[in-house]
Protein backbone atom coordinates (compact mmCIF):
# COMPACT_ATOMS: atom_id res chain seq x y z
CA UNK A 1 0.00 0.00 0.00
CA UNK A 2 2.90 2.28 0.73
CA UNK A 3 4.44 1.61 -2.64
CA UNK A 4 0.87 2.99 -4.56
CA UNK A 5 0.40 5.86 -1.88
CA UNK A 6 4.44 6.87 -2.86
CA UNK A 7 4.36 5.84 -7.04
CA UNK A 8 1.05 7.18 -7.68
CA UNK A 9 1.82 10.96 -7.20
CA UNK A 10 5.07 10.17 -9.25
CA UNK A 11 3.13 9.15 -12.05
CA UNK A 12 0.50 12.04 -11.96
CA UNK A 13 4.20 14.28 -12.23
CA UNK A 14 5.08 12.58 -14.91
CA UNK A 15 1.65 13.10 -16.85
CA UNK A 16 1.16 16.18 -15.99
CA UNK A 17 4.95 16.94 -17.21
CA UNK A 18 4.49 15.84 -20.72
CA UNK A 19 1.45 16.90 -21.38
CA UNK A 20 2.49 20.30 -20.78
CA UNK A 21 5.59 19.86 -22.85
CA UNK A 22 3.29 18.22 -25.53
CA UNK A 23 1.75 21.05 -25.69
CA UNK A 24 3.29 23.90 -25.22
CA UNK A 25 5.46 25.78 -27.70
CA UNK A 26 8.16 28.06 -28.21
CA UNK A 27 7.63 31.08 -30.48
CA UNK A 28 8.98 31.04 -34.04
CA UNK A 29 9.88 33.40 -36.64
CA UNK A 30 8.71 33.71 -40.29
CA UNK A 31 12.37 32.53 -41.54
CA UNK A 32 12.09 29.66 -39.53
CA UNK A 33 8.99 27.83 -41.22
CA UNK A 34 11.18 27.10 -44.02
CA UNK A 35 11.96 23.82 -42.55
CA UNK A 36 8.51 22.13 -42.48
CA UNK A 37 6.80 20.27 -45.47
CA UNK A 38 3.96 19.43 -44.39
CA UNK A 39 1.23 20.92 -41.87
CA UNK A 40 1.85 21.64 -38.35
CA UNK A 41 0.42 23.71 -35.66
CA UNK A 42 2.86 26.76 -35.18
CA UNK A 43 3.03 30.26 -32.74
CA UNK A 44 4.86 32.80 -34.76
CA UNK A 45 5.99 36.28 -34.27
CA UNK A 46 6.75 38.76 -37.07
CA UNK A 47 5.35 42.24 -38.48
CA UNK A 48 2.37 42.76 -40.38
CA UNK A 49 3.44 43.77 -44.07
CA UNK A 50 2.50 47.55 -44.46
CA UNK A 51 -0.58 47.55 -47.22
CA UNK A 52 -1.27 43.70 -46.70
CA UNK A 53 -4.31 43.82 -44.58
CA UNK A 54 -7.49 42.82 -46.06
CA UNK A 55 -11.49 42.26 -44.56
CA UNK A 56 -13.76 39.70 -46.24
CA UNK A 57 -17.07 38.78 -44.42
CA UNK A 58 -15.93 39.29 -40.86
CA UNK A 59 -12.29 37.58 -41.88
CA UNK A 60 -9.16 38.83 -41.94
CA UNK A 61 -5.90 38.01 -44.42
CA UNK A 62 -2.67 40.14 -44.31
CA UNK A 63 1.11 38.77 -45.02
CA UNK A 64 3.60 38.71 -41.81
CA UNK A 65 7.30 39.01 -42.37
CA UNK A 66 10.26 38.78 -40.42
CA UNK A 67 12.69 41.52 -42.75
CA UNK A 68 13.42 37.96 -44.75
CA UNK A 69 10.56 35.86 -45.65
CA UNK A 70 7.14 36.23 -45.38
CA UNK A 71 3.58 34.04 -44.89
CA UNK A 72 -0.34 34.66 -45.34
CA UNK A 73 -2.05 34.92 -42.65
CA UNK A 74 -6.34 34.02 -42.97
CA UNK A 75 -7.87 34.17 -39.29
CA UNK A 76 -11.92 34.05 -39.32
CA UNK A 77 -12.62 37.12 -37.66
CA UNK A 78 -12.14 40.59 -37.09
CA UNK A 79 -9.13 42.46 -35.39
CA UNK A 80 -7.89 46.12 -35.47
CA UNK A 81 -4.19 46.60 -37.65
CA UNK A 82 -2.74 49.33 -38.86
CA UNK A 83 -2.30 49.28 -42.59
CA UNK A 84 -0.33 52.25 -42.91
CA UNK A 85 3.21 51.82 -41.16
CA UNK A 86 3.56 48.21 -41.35
CA UNK A 87 4.50 48.07 -37.76
CA UNK A 88 1.94 45.50 -35.77
CA UNK A 89 3.81 43.40 -34.36
CA UNK A 90 1.92 40.26 -34.03
CA UNK A 91 2.15 36.56 -32.62
CA UNK A 92 0.04 34.09 -35.13
CA UNK A 93 -1.09 30.77 -33.67
CA UNK A 94 -2.67 28.36 -36.07
CA UNK A 95 -1.60 25.54 -38.17
CA UNK A 96 0.76 26.89 -41.37
CA UNK A 97 0.43 25.20 -44.71
CA UNK A 98 3.81 24.96 -46.52
CA UNK A 99 2.31 24.17 -49.91
CA UNK A 100 0.01 27.38 -49.89
CA UNK A 101 2.46 29.26 -47.54
CA UNK A 102 -0.43 30.00 -45.16
CA UNK A 103 -1.72 29.77 -41.46
CA UNK A 104 -4.67 29.55 -40.62
CA UNK A 105 -4.81 31.58 -37.35
CA UNK A 106 -7.46 30.62 -34.12
CA UNK A 107 -5.42 33.42 -32.48
CA UNK A 108 -3.70 36.62 -32.68
CA UNK A 109 -2.08 38.91 -30.03
CA UNK A 110 -0.61 42.15 -30.71
CA UNK A 111 0.90 45.07 -29.21
CA UNK A 112 0.53 48.61 -29.46
CA UNK A 113 4.37 49.73 -29.98
CA UNK A 114 6.08 52.96 -28.72
CA UNK A 115 6.94 56.24 -30.35
CA UNK A 116 10.07 55.35 -30.34
CA UNK A 117 9.84 51.97 -31.65
CA UNK A 118 8.13 53.22 -34.68
CA UNK A 119 10.06 55.82 -35.39
CA UNK A 120 13.28 53.26 -35.20
CA UNK A 121 11.88 50.94 -37.47
CA UNK A 122 10.50 53.74 -40.02
CA UNK A 123 14.09 54.90 -40.09
CA UNK A 124 15.36 51.90 -40.78
CA UNK A 125 13.23 50.93 -43.87
CA UNK A 126 13.46 54.44 -45.23
CA UNK A 127 17.20 54.05 -45.36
Amino acid sequence: MRIILLVFPLVIVFVAVGFISLYSSSYLSVSDLDRFNSPVKVSVMGNVSKGSVRVYDGSIYFVLTDGQSRVGVYYPGVIQLDNSTSFAQVTVEGVYYPDRNIINATNILYKCPSKQQIEKYNQSYSQ
